[in-house]
Order: structure tokens, then C-alpha cells, then sequence
């Protein structure tokens, strides 16, 4: 995959600003960070209609990771789906115990960068500015696949952590799929002062159409 220029980030620099490592959740398979193949399958360039994700393991609701597609929007529209017991940060999630699988859009920004208005340099790359309450489109898991469904390009709502109005315009340019993890940096009154984003890794191969015409 020839990494395309986003926002005047490439695909690549977005890869290493987010520290790729050793990936969690290993068996004999291997990871379900391991991203074997993903089809992101566009509908009248209006929404991501479907975004299959096949893993090397079982997806399961343990940890805290994610899967995203970066479009041409780059750091500033991603839509992604996520897992973290412990953290409620989603209308889909009944409480903070709950795990499951959930949709948020996000922009991300580097936490370490020299402007001091950019970051809060408590994470060692990638961090969340902006995130969703509420839920862009559904997901759905099954074995080694997790299936992103009805993403809208454009969507708007409130960010978790501040409650602050926000609005993303992701579009049909997809670059990558990739896979990451979460570490959130919790402050002494139980807040949350950085969600850091880190081991970005690409899938394998990657496919996108405009009709849904392959169902593997």
C-alpha cells in the first residue's frame, strides 16, 4: 500500500508517531491487533457502508484498543470502534464496566509537539483531542472479524470528556485500516487528563469499493 499525504500527515508518519510495538492478545494464531485483511466498502460517497476487519485471533472484550479507518481527513475525522472496560465515554455503553464494542469519531493530535498549544506531552505520541459521545453507526463482532456498519462521513455530537459540541467530515479517500491500543492517564481526582494512542499498525491488505460485490 503506497501511503497517501493526510492533511500533510502521511499514512506512514501517522504509523510512527503512534509507536508501533508488540501487539497484545497473542495465541497460536496470533493477534487480534494483527489485522490480516480489511474492506471498507463506500456508499454514494456519503458513509462508510460497511468496514470488515479480519484479525490473526479472536476479537475479544478485554484490554482497551480499537480498530479505525483513516480517510482523507486524516487525524481530524477518524471513525473508529473500540473496547475498554473501565471508562464510560460512550452513549452504547451502559456503564464503565461495560466492554463491549462501541463506535466513536475522534481526532487525534501529537501529544509530544513542540507548539505548547498542541499536546499535552503526557502520552509518547498519538492522543485523542476530540471524541464522540454518541455513536457514529453500529458494530458487530464474530470470531476473527469485527464489522464497522452505516459510518456516516459527516457527523456531529458531543466530546466525551468536555462535553463541548464537535463535528467530523471524514470521506471515501481511505487510506489505511489500522489497529491500535489505549491508555488512558488518569489525575489524582479520578479525572482523566490524556487518552494516549498507541501501537497504530496497519492491516495486511486492504480493499475499497463502491459496491458491496464480495461478502469474504
Amino acid at each position: 500500500m503506497t501511503p497517501k499525504t493526510l492533511l500533510g500527515i502521511s499514512v506512514a508518519a501517522i504509523f510512527a508517531i503512534g509507536i508501533i510495538a508488540s501487539p497484545i492478545g497473542v495465541d497460536a494464531a496470533g493477534s487480534f491487533l494483527d489485522v490480516k485483511k480489511a474492506k471498507v466498502v463506500i456508499d454514494d460517497d456519503d458513509e462508510f457502508e460497511k468496514a470488515k476487519i479480519k484479525t490473526n485471533a479472536k476479537v475479544l472484550e478485554v484490554g482497551a484498543y480499537g480498530y479505525g479507518i483513516i480517510s482523507g481527513a486524516g487525524l481530524e475525522a477518524i471513525a473508529v470502534t473500540t473496547t475498554h472496560g473501565g471508562v464510560l465515554d460512550s452513549e452504547a455503553q451502559t456503564d464503565a464496566s461495560d466492554a463491549s464494542f462501541h463506535n466513536h469519531y475522534v481526532a487525534l493530535q501529537d501529544s509530544q509537539d513542540p507548539n505548547p498549544e498542541i499536546g499535552t506531552g503526557l502520552c509518547p505520541g498519538l492522543e485523542v483531542r476530540d471524541i464522540t459521545w454518541e455513536e457514529p453507526g453500529d458494530v458487530k463482532i464474530k470470531g476473527k472479524k469485527a464489522t464497522m456498519k452505516d459510518v456516516p462521513f459527516s457527523f456531529s455530537g458531543t466530546h466525551s470528556l468536555s462535553g463541548d459540541d464537535i463535528s467530523f467530515n471524514a470521506d471515501g479517500n481511505v487510506g489505511a485500516v489500522v489497529s491500535f491500543t489505549i491508555a488512558p492517564v488518569f489525575n489524582g481526582a479520578g479525572g482523566i487528563d490524556a487518552v494516549c494512542i498507541n501501537d497504530v499498525t496497519p492491516a495486511e491488505k486492504l480493499k475499497v469499493i463502491t459496491d458491496d460485490d464480495d461478502d469474504d
